[in-house]
């Protein structure tokens, strides 16, 4: 077990222990959250919230395997990889959450369906989502998968309305 998984399995078993039976049955579902969660409450809301990324609770990787200005944290226990990168190519900062496997998330395509009919966001080029006029400067968000990898990112741009 690794030292993080070690630390998790201890605090959520003193947590247990505290609380009683009403956690007991609420942290199978906590522990059920998938890439597309991850990436909703660590890179999503913060950056439609004008904020910055959340890494609590994720080790950062060793700097010698840090690439420019990407900084990456993790993995969780589920294997995801938190990826943030301070100059990204298209635009100002960006925070994408990776997975090295197949996970098809009815929520992300639930979510994006509906940000496209309310107009908050629009099609734009290559897959990317672009945020309309509610916020500036614009974000752009994009969700991928195949057999092999799983990826969802928001980037904020240079964009104006």
């Amino acid at each position: 077990m690794t030292e993080s998984a070690r630390r998790y399995h201890v605090g959520i078993m003193s947590v247990l222990r505290r609380c009683g039976f009403a956690v007991l049955c609420a942290a199978p579902l906590a522990a059920q959250a998938d890439a597309w969660d991850e990436f909703v409450a660590r890179c999503l809301d913060p950056y439609e919230h004008l904020s910055f990324e959340v890494v609590s609770g994720l080790d950062p990787q060793p700097v010698d395997q840090m690439h420019d200005a990407r900084r990456v944290y993790g993995p969780t226990d589920e294997g995801y990889l938190l990826v943030l990168d301070a100059a990204p190519s298209l635009g100002e900062r960006a925070c994408s959450v990776e997975f090295a496997g197949a996970e098809d998330s009815q929520a992300a395509h639930a979510w994006m369906v509906e940000q496209l009919a309310s107009g908050r966001y629009a099609t734009g080029e290559n897959g990317w989502l672009v945020s309309q006029d509610w916020i500036e400067p614009r974000l752009m968000v994009r969700a991928e998968t195949s057999n092999a990898r799983t990826y969802y990112a928001v980037v904020e741009t240079d964009l104006e309305s």
